[in-house]
This record gives C-alpha cells, structure tokens and sequence, in this order.
C-alpha cells in the first residue's frame, strides 16, 4: 500500500537524481504484454501519459495496446533503459543528459513542464525572493536541481546563502514537509504535486499555509528570459527511433492534444491518473494548474535547454555527466 509518506518519497525520484529508492523488481515482465508501455513518475506530466494510454491515442502505430506504468527511481529508469527493456519516459530533462553524456542511446524529445517547484510559507507576506532575506527555508537534495535553481534564483536577487538567509537541508520533500507541519520551520521548497498534498494536510491540521513562490516563475530573473524553465519532458531510446519513428512523430503529436486536454479537464484526468498514480483524484486535480504542462520539441529550444544545463552544472558539473549533451540529443 502506498501511503501519503512513501508517495512523497517515490515522487522525488522526479527531482533529485541522486536519490535511491528501494527499486524492486523491473516493470518490463508487467509490460511485457503492451506493444509499447510508456513510463513516468507520479508527478504531473505522467497524468498526460495515463490519458494517452487509456484513450488508446498510440495504439495504431504502435502495432497494439500501449500501457503505463509508474517507475519508482531515476536507478529503475537507467537499469531498463541500459537493458533496453524501456524505450520511452518522461523524466527530469537534466537526467536525459545526464544518461547520453554516460553513453546511453536516448534523446530528449520534448518538454513536458515548464517547472514546479514552490516555495510554501506560513508567512502571506513572502511574495518574492528578496522576502525571505534573514529566513531559514527547508531544502531537499543537497546540491541537485531544486538545491541549485533556488540557489541561483536568490543569488540573482543579490542573496547569499550562509550571509542573508539559511537553508536546512533534509533527505526528502516529505522530511521537508513535516518540519513545515511541525512548525520548526517557517518556509520549505516543495514540488507539484507534493506542494498541493502540504497545503491540503496543513488545511486538515488548521494550519494556514501560502503558495508563496513560483519558482518558474522566478526564473526569469536568472536567464533574462521567460519564467520557466525545461525542468523535464519525454526521453527516448535509439533502438524505438530506429525501428519506429513515425510513432515518435505521432507520440509527440498525441501528447501536444493530450496536454490540451488534461488542462482544460483537470477532475477528470486526475480520475484516470488517480488509477495508477498514488495520491487522490482531487489532489491530482487540484495540482494540474501548477504544473506548467507544456509539449515542446527539444530542438526547438536546444538554447533554452543548455542555459539550463549550464547553470545547473556552474555549482554542479556531474548533474548532467560533465559537459553539455551534442546537438544530436535535442530530437
């Protein structure tokens, strides 16, 4: 049974590569039937996934039934994609790179979220980063992706960890969390749909907690640009591009309109994603509006994606093996 506990856990394999989680068994045996089984973490873009699979949007060009499946670590993701047994996942686009700079035939297809990290806050005053000047803000994953774009947001509103605010680092968002509910802190980072599972249990205790920070769109004040950053998308293997690029085509295609409409039907694709992913049809539901759904081709913003790429390794290189990913990753 998964529990509010473990889903908070299992969903970090979506934002933090470093963390291993019990992995268990491969889900290929479970997938074996499915011409083509698509893989996601219980996070955001994979109510896309549940919807595509369930409405049979790829079952034609597969050659038959294409399921989902829900992996439980970035360990499970890179064992059956070394193995071959996995062709296609969404997952965090610094991982993708990560895996094709170690030598794995994959590609990054698209983006599927323009981010969805937040900072949560007892404090209705905290609307901006220069608010938590003199705070002690919880963090997960030391020195990995939400670590380093909270970092680099603050520094480019002229804040310096240690001097003008404090973070306490802990292991999980669900650690994070439960300081948060504890009251020992005053302000954590949380991603979707674990930020929109705090605000509901806080409700439930008679706490009063605030969606303070979009960290998305905070992100502007870093690279100039727009307030988003590629935070994850599709990641396919050589060997599928290979034997099928048409039903690349179509899967990418599939997902664009799928997108549309999980948007515009947050309840119920929260009640098919609620089928597969561990958390409630309405926390689901309620989480979509934060999760900056998107389909974007990767080559399209091959730019957009090596600033992010590049910022992130500035305070850690091995976050994405060491040196930008070649031009022929971006599909």
């Amino acid at each position: 049974m998964i529990t509010r506990r473990s889903f908070l856990g299992y969903s970090s394999a979506f934002v933090g590569s470093g963390l291993v989680l019990g992995a268990g068994g491969s889900l290929a045996s479970a997938a074996a039937k499915n011409a083509l089984t698509l893989y996601g973490p219980p996070v955001g873009p994979s109510v896309t996934l549940a919807y595509m699979a369930k409405q049979g949007l790829l079952n034609e060009r597969a050659g038959g039934s294409v399921g989902f499946e829900i992996y439980k670590s970035p360990d499970v993701l890179r064992a059956n994609f070394i193995s071959g047994d996995w062709k296609l996942a969404v997952t965090p686009s610094y991982v993708a790179a990560n895996l094709a700079n170690k030598g794995l035939p994959v590609k990054m297809l698209n983006i599927m979220t323009w981010g969805m990290l937040y900072v949560l806050s007892y404090d209705q005053v905290i609307q901006k980063p220069e608010d938590l000047a003199g705070e002690t803000v919880g963090m997960f994953f030391r020195n990995d992706m939400p670590d380093l774009v909270f970092g680099r947001v603050m520094k480019e509103k002229g804040l310096k960890v240690g001097k003008d605010y404090k973070l306490h680092y802990v292991g999980t968002p669900f650690e994070a969390l439960q300081l948060l509910l504890s009251g020992r802190i005053k302000h954590c980072v949380l991603p979707e749909p674990a930020a929109t599972a705090g605000l509901a249990k806080g409700k439930k205790l008679g706490k009063t907690l605030h969606r303070s920070l979009d960290l998305a769109k905070e992100w502007a004040s870093v690279t100039g640009g727009q307030g988003r950053f590629p935070m994850a998308g599709t990641m396919v293997h050589q060997d599928l591009l290979d034997q099928n690029p048409q039903l690349i085509e179509e899967f990418h295609d599939s997902a664009g309109r799928g997108t549309k409409w999980v948007q515009e039907n947050p309840m119920e694709a929260a009640k098919i994603a609620a089928q597969t992913m561990p958390l409630p049809a309405k926390i689901i539901a309620k989480s979509i509006p934060h999760t900056h759904l998107t389909t974007q081709r990767a080559s399209d913003i091959q730019g957009e994606l090596e600033t992010f790429y590049g910022l992130l390794a500035e305070k850690n290189p091995a976050i994405i093996g060491g040196a930008l990913p070649k031009s022929d990753f971006y599909l």
